[in-house]
């Protein structure tokens, strides 16, 4: 094995915190990891990690190494993938994109209209997706959880708000209502959700309504455009993000009940995307795109 081999696994500890992780980011068995390991420690002469139950936390040594070999490692990353590329010149890129899907279809496809690169597209989990991205399977995600992992870095896209909405023909409440009153008025209405724990929705009624949750869930669905499109109909009121509402409320299909957003905390959405990804020029299109305002589409 060479010595950049050692510190390309040494650089995947380091980022993935543990044997088990880096040996996937290295396609290579623990062993194997563990051995490379050995031989790089004994070259520098001390340890660069504390094994612990919890994972390989760095010591100072291995702080330090880290800082003088990442960056070239990254650079020689890229000058690798450069010229891979440059055999398909006349092919565009290819983003493998982790997303929600109510976010792809009602905002990304509209702004990602004209990009330079291709899309393959992933629904799922933002936990699972992260880890995919850890691992390469996907070039970059987009969520509202923030990565921890050390090899991923991310971008603030916006902010994602909430609305409280029903459909065009219920009566309004009382703009004057105390917020005991508004829980009582709420609670006596239909609802509809994405699961059963309604976890936005709880908080909202408990740190703000001071009562519980108790209105009748006529629809669950984990699917936001299907709430949405249960909302149009008649089947209740529910809280939704606001990106997902706008054009509902403009066009009069839904109505907005009673204004929350100063009253629920909002989320950041956030592109993620591997350290050595950092100046791909699709990944800072992408970015670029979906940072737009909600208003500015392309």
């Amino acid at each position: 094995m060479t010595q950049h081999e050692l510190y390309q696994t040494f650089v995947a500890i380091y980022r993935a915190g543990s044997i088990s992780g880096a040996a996937k980011l290295r396609h290579l068995t623990q062993p194997a990891v563990s051995q490379q390991l050995a031989a790089l420690e004994t070259l520098v002469g001390t340890s660069l990690f504390q094994r612990t139950p919890k994972g390989a936390i760095p010591t100072r040594r291995g702080q330090a190494l880290y800082t003088q070999v990442f960056d070239a490692l990254d650079r020689l990353e890229r000058v690798s993938r450069s010229l891979r590329r440059s055999t398909t010149i006349n092919e565009p890129s290819t983003i493998c994109l982790g997303v929600p899907p109510e976010y792809f279809y009602t905002f990304a496809l509209e702004r990602l209209r004209g990009v330079t690169f291709d899309m393959q597209i992933s629904f799922g989990e933002a936990k699972e997706q992260l880890t995919q991205l850890e691992l390469g399977t996907l070039d970059a995600v987009i969520s509202t959880a923030k990565p921890t992992q050390r090899a991923l870095q991310h971008r603030v896209l916006g902010q994602k708000q909430f609305v409280l909405v029903g459909p065009p023909a219920v009566a309004l409440p009382a703009p004057d209502l105390s917020p005991a009153e508004l829980g009582a008025w709420l609670n006596q209405q239909a609802w509809v959700s994405y699961s059963v724990d309604l976890p936005i929705t709880r908080r909202f009624w408990h740190q703000h309504l001071g009562t519980r949750f108790d209105a009748r869930q006529m629809i669950v669905v984990p699917d936001l455009r299907a709430v949405l499109r249960a909302v149009e109909l008649g089947y209740g009121l529910s809280i939704l993000p606001e990106f997902l509402c706008r054009a509902a409320i403009r066009e009069g299909r839904i109505q907005e009940v009673w204004a929350v957003r100063q009253l629920i905390p909002s989320d950041q959405w956030i592109l993620a995307f591997r350290e050595v990804d950092a100046d791909r020029p699709a990944v800072i299109q992408l970015g670029d795109r979906l940072a737009m305002p909600l208003d500015e589409p392309r």
